[in-house]
């Protein structure tokens, strides 16, 4: 890794200010999409992952995505399956496979909550065009994967 230059070191730190700020911003409400379940900060990163992946997920790939043990997944998707948010499937291409997803009436929740986030959050990018906000999507986007 080659060294900061002061100015590159300013410019990340203003960003990493401004992103702190901002998820301060997204949590102030403190609600999930389930009303009153309280809800750890894995279970809701798991949930997220699940509503959001286009792909199959396994439980391993799920551990892989956040950067937890499996065992840790294992644990907290029986939890989400105790609570009516998260079921599994044996997968189709291997049967010894499992397959997680949000349950249907989880999914209908998470996608009328995130509608509402939306709604609530348009104001703050009122000032950004299509084009900007497109970039600024591509550019966390470029970001997170590196992390």
């Amino acid at each position: 890794m080659t060294a900061l230059t002061t100015s590159r070191a300013t410019q990340i730190g203003a960003v990493l200010e401004a992103v702190v700020a901002l998820s301060r911003e997204l949590a102030a409400p403190r609600q999930t999409p389930f009303g009153d379940a309280v809800l750890t900060r894995t279970q809701l990163d798991i949930l997220f992952v699940l509503a959001h992946s286009a792909e199959r997920i396994t439980p391993g790939h799920l551990a892989s995505l956040l950067r937890v043990t499996p065992g840790a997944i294992t644990q907290t998707v029986d939890q989400l399956r105790e609570q009516g948010l998260v079921e599994q499937t044996i997968s189709d291409e291997d049967g010894r496979s499992r397959v997680l997803m949000l349950t249907a009436s989880a999914r209908a929740d998470v996608a009328a909550f995130e509608a509402a986030s939306v709604l609530r959050v348009a104001p703050w990018f009122a000032e950004l065009t299509d084009d900007e906000l497109d970039g600024l999507a591509a550019s966390l986007s470029k970001v997170s994967s590196g992390a």
